[in-house]
């Protein structure tokens, strides 16, 4: 692990305010010597930093071919399988739209029939209707009928009645009559 010491830097105005005028040729040359060294390691140091990250962009680079390369291979194989997939879909798609225009034209087929159908379901209940109206007015004719036909079994009864009245009504007549007789014979005997 790199360990580096920070020191202050100062400008090159700073430094060369610095009274230079005590230092020697010699000193000046080992000075600049030790800028230019620790300049020198600052950039070596940079340049391992940026060494460093080459090789770890490399190998990212690396990492990231072989994930496409491995992404290329399942997209062929993707492709190939949707193409076998889409021509077995298309077979498939042709049979099941055959049967869907089959189905739809027994559908219709089927709405024709159920329309007749319904149609004739009104007639005949319309004739049901009538029917029932005819068999209300019929039945009534029939309890007129038994009725008429119980009175009919009536008849011989006030036949024998009417006959029993018309035998009073004849002899209620004579008696009338032999009233009448005795009432004039009654009047002629008050008269004498």
């Amino acid at each position: 692990m790199d360990k580096t010491v920070k020191i202050r830097a100062f400008s090159d105005d700073a430094k060369s305010d610095a009274p230079l005028g005590n230092l020697t040729e010699d000193q000046n040359i080992t000075l600049e010597l030790a800028k230019k060294n620790f300049r020198l390691e600052e950039e070596l140091k940079s340049s391992r930093e940026h060494s460093n990250t080459i090789e770890q962009l490399r190998g990212s680079l690396m990492q990231e071919q072989e994930k496409s390369a491995a992404m290329a291979k399942k997209m062929a194989e993707l492709e190939a399988r949707i193409r076998e997939f889409s021509a077995s879909d298309a077979n498939e798609l042709a049979k099941k739209s055959a049967l869907l225009e089959d189905e739809k034209r027994k559908s219709l087929e089927h709405v024709k029939m159920i329309e007749q159908l319904r149609e004739n379901l009104k007639q005949e209940q319309t004739k049901a209707a009538e029917m029932e109206k005819k068999a209300a007015v019929l039945e009534s004719k029939t309890k007129e009928l038994a009725a008429l036909e119980a009175k009919l079994k009536e008849l011989p009864a006030l036949e024998a009645k009417v006959k029993d009245l018309q035998v009073w009504q004849a002899k209620a007549m004579e008696l009338t009559d032999v009233l009448g007789k005795i009432s004039s014979i009654s009047a002629l005997g008050k008269t004498d």
